[in-house]
């Protein structure tokens, strides 16, 4: 964000203490300077962008490089904005190029940035006029009339004139010298300061961006943060699927085949031993289904190798509601929105089995344009309210993660309807 155009304190009385009253003094002063040197320089860059474009060969390549070079002298303001006032003013970035010169020749003519940063210079013209008086209204005039006891008499007929009012007389001279003191401690330094700050809001408003450009900045910095998050704890997820099918699930798949032929070997020997083995052997099994069912969830291996509409046919053949299913998601979202979308195809057919009651169920996912749209449909009970349990809120926060929404209607007596849409673009 933009530091304050101004540091120089506020009080009169604490203005004389701070270095950026005569650095602000300086930087207002020297607009003059940066009229006469840097705006001629963007005053003629520009022409060249908007005459260069119709010279083809030779004029595309002039457009483009002055207008790189109306950003470089901006930089250099902006940075003189920073030595004398310590107001960081966040930069204007031409367009990217586009691989094409043509197209990037026109960008340049059509650059915002560019007429922004021309505009800076050419209402800076004006100011540096109104500076160049402030200053001599402050920091000149006043010492001037401080020493006018001194030298009053040395005028014509020991009088001088000061406006409509005539100095004839020392104690005049004094009220006047009075008044300019006055005017030099406390007034002198509020215009430098009024005059910095004005100058600053000028270069915040033309040569950074604006207020609505820093929030959409910052909004695509948050967005883009929020999907590298999403897309780490999903690729944590494959790394846990991958850890435990390819690590736990073929240990105790050895620990089962170990158990059984152990228990071969043994045949009708030793009872109580048997017992025993064929006991940890059936817990073993249980344990491989329960981790092969674990990791599913996680993040079955046939959904990053064949997709969506095999991953959830492979769902609704294990679903002991029938299922109706309909998979249409061409061109194949990312790794991400399907597992989303596998997560809530999953967890709503869940809910089916455990609490609807139902008959039947339909599942369709379909990929219109940018948006992945899941529709999970049962002729249950209904009474589905996700308020009321865990299952739909980590649903909706889940979808809500990647910028989706989840919606479900489910009148008592009527079945559930759930309509999860993703963005996939």
């Amino acid at each position: 964000m933009t530091v304050a155009a101004s540091p120089v304190p506020r009080a009169p009385w604490r203005l004389w203490r701070s270095p950026y009253l005569w650095l602000a003094t300086i930087h207002i002063f020297g607009d003059s300077v940066v009229v006469l040197t840097s705006g001629l320089l963007v005053l003629c860059a520009t022409t060249v962008v908007l005459l260069g474009f119709p010279l083809a060969a030779i004029g595309i390549p002039l457009s483009k490089g002055a207008n790189h070079l109306v950003y470089a002298i901006a930089g250099w303001e902006r940075a003189r904005a920073r030595i004398t006032r310590g107001q960081e003013v966040p930069p204007l970035m031409p367009p990217p190029p586009t691989g094409s010169r043509t197209d990037d020749a026109l960008a340049a003519l059509g650059d915002p940035g560019l007429w922004r940063q021309l505009t800076y210079y050419a209402v800076l013209l004006p100011l540096a006029i109104v500076w160049i008086i402030a200053i001599v209204v402050a920091w000149s005039i006043p010492p001037v009339l401080i020493a006018l006891p001194a030298y009053y008499s040395q005028f014509a007929a020991s009088q001088s004139q000061l406006g409509p009012f005539t100095i004839d007389t020392v104690t005049k001279a004094s009220v006047v010298a009075a008044i300019a003191a006055v005017f030099l401690l406390l007034v002198s330094p509020l215009m430098m300061r009024s005059a910095s700050a004005a100058d600053g809001w000028l270069a915040r408003m033309l040569l950074g961006p604006s207020e609505t450009g820093v929030l959409a900045e910052r909004v695509t910095q948050l967005v883009e943060s929020r999907q590298q998050v999403v897309d780490s704890v999903e690729a944590e997820r494959r790394r846990m699927e991958r850890d435990l099918h390819d690590g736990a699930q073929q240990r105790l798949v050895s620990l089962a085949m170990t158990l059984g032929l152990a228990k071969n070997r043994l045949g009708d020997r030793e009872p109580s031993v048997r017992a025993l083995i064929e006991e940890a052997h059936k817990e073993a099994k249980q344990a491989i289904v329960e981790i092969r069912d674990l990791t599913r969830g996680l993040h079955p291996p046939v959904l990053t190798d064949r997709g969506l509409d095999a991953a959830l046919s492979a769902v609704a053949a294990r679903s002991p509601v029938p299922v109706r299913l309909s998979v249409d998601v061409q061109p194949r979202p990312s790794l991400t929105i399907e597992s989303i979308a596998y997560f809530v195809v999953t967890e709503a057919l869940a809910n089916v089995a455990k609490h609807a009651e139902a008959a039947q169920a339909e599942v369709k996912v379909t990929r219109v344009g940018d948006v992945l749209r899941v529709e999970v449909r049962d002729d249950g009970q209904g009474g589905a309210d996700p308020a009321g349990g865990t299952g739909l809120r980590g649903l909706t926060d889940r979808v809500a993660g990647v910028d989706g929404r989840l919606t479900v209607d489910s009148p008592p007596g009527g079945g559930t309807t759930l309509i999860a849409e993703v963005p996939c673009g």
